[in-house]
């Protein structure tokens, strides 16, 4: 990862500190896509409001807004840190079904999709609760998918490309 270029880094979602596990392993700044309840929760909130791209998950204009927020970052060469699951994963399969947003703005901006996968931050943090136990987290980048001469055709494959990416780690 190039510390001085632009990308939409897309990363598995599983824990209630995946923001901050996820910025310190990046080796550079990125604005993040967050829920709208989280910049209400005391410190966290603060950086949500700072760094992040606050989005209304129930509101058709808010999702809309949120991309044009997005998109404004990648042209000012901001990069962006979501998870293409849309919400944290609860389940017992590895990664739920990835959503379009991460990969149509990469494509739209021209910017590499940087994929990032952690290891263990499930066991750390379990979704039943607000508990976080000692242990290590693994994470893992994939070489980055260059996106430059895509069009939206191309993004299922794109975005599948991505989610093999992160099985691969996963598995």
């Amino acid at each position: 990862i190039a510390p001085d270029k632009t990308y939409v880094f897309v990363a598995n979602h599983t824990s209630q500190f995946d923001i901050i596990l996820r910025a310190s392993a990046t080796p550079q700044p990125a604005r993040f896509l967050a829920k709208m309840e989280t910049k209400y929760i005391p410190f966290f909130g603060i950086m949500v409001r700072m760094l992040g791209i606050v989005v209304d998950r129930k509101s058709k204009e808010s999702r809309e807004q949120s991309y044009l927020h997005m998109a404004a970052a990648l042209n000012k060469g901001e990069s962006l840190f979501l998870y293409p699951e849309g919400t944290r994963n609860r389940t017992e399969v590895p990664l739920k079904e990835f959503k379009d947003g991460a990969f149509k703005v990469a494509i739209m901006a021209q910017v590499p999709v940087a994929v990032q996968t952690s290891v263990g931050a499930n066991a750390l943090n379990p979704v039943q609760g607000f508990q976080l136990y000692p242990g290590t987290v693994d994470i893992y980048w994939s070489n980055p998918i260059e996106t430059k001469g895509m069009t939206l055709d191309d993004l299922p494959a794109l975005k599948e490309r991505a989610r093999q990416e992160m099985l691969a780690h996963l598995s």
